[in-house]
């Protein structure tokens, strides 16, 4: 290859680098990773937002029988405690101390079959966007996180890449939260469902007002 053609190309591959990074979403900054010291060998991660200053919220089986809990914001490793929790929902909150992330408002009602959006997942420290298109809204029957008895779940069918450790992740559509990742398909490629971040919020919502997680709640309990 010639001079001349291999600055060419390298010209190209610089102009589409920069559009990918022009096109890609700002991450909010309040998407946190957690970190799990649970009753399985070695930790657990999953994926949070913050909405209001040092409180993330994320899915409940991420922190089932969590010994200890790190959430990871930006460069920072900050202790969590679990101060809402809902096995049937898959909700919780979880609290931690440090500088004031700029929070994300909840509202799932604008959200229709065909919006599209991001969910902010953190893989190995990194913030990474990942597109979802909403397939239809749903409500599932499904377990409760022990897989103990039989709920239903409203929340929403998606289109999108989500991977093992991805959990907990919020679905943002129009720049509010819509959505918690809590599955991936075992028969559909790429597809994913997420927990209605206001329709499956009534007993985590009602933990957060009263500042008790309730006496049928067991946050140390694995699942």
């Amino acid at each position: 290859m010639s001079s001349a053609r291999r600055a060419a190309v390298a010209i190209v591959v610089v102009a589409t680098t920069a559009l990918l990074a022009a096109c890609a979403p700002d991450p909010p900054g309040g998407v946190v990773g957690l970190v799990i010291d649970s009753c399985d060998p070695g930790n657990d991660t999953g994926s949070g937002i913050v909405v209001a200053p040092g409180l993330a919220l994320t899915s409940a089986h991420v922190l089932a029988g969590a010994q200890g809990i790190t959430v990871l914001h930006g460069s920072r490793s900050l202790a969590g405690e679990i101060v809402a929790f809902d096995p049937e929902m898959d909700l919780a909150y979880v609290a931690f101390e440090g500088r004031a992330a700029r929070s994300l408002t909840i509202d799932s009602d604008h959200v229709d079959a065909g919006d599209t959006g991001t969910a902010w997942v953190v893989r190995d420290r990194e913030v990474v966007p990942v597109p979802v298109t909403v397939r239809r809204r749903v409500t599932i029957r499904t377990e409760d996180i022990y897989i103990q008895g039989e709920t239903l779940r409203p929340g929403f069918e998606l289109d999108a890449d989500i991977r093992a450790g991805d959990s907990g992740a919020a679905v943002v559509v129009d720049g509010r939260v819509a959505g918690v990742i809590w599955a991936r398909s075992n028969r559909f490629e790429n597809r994913a469902y997420a927990m209605d971040a206001v329709r499956a919020a009534g007993l985590v919502d009602e933990q957060l007002r009263t500042g008790e997680l309730g006496p049928d709640v067991d946050i140390a309990r694995c699942h």
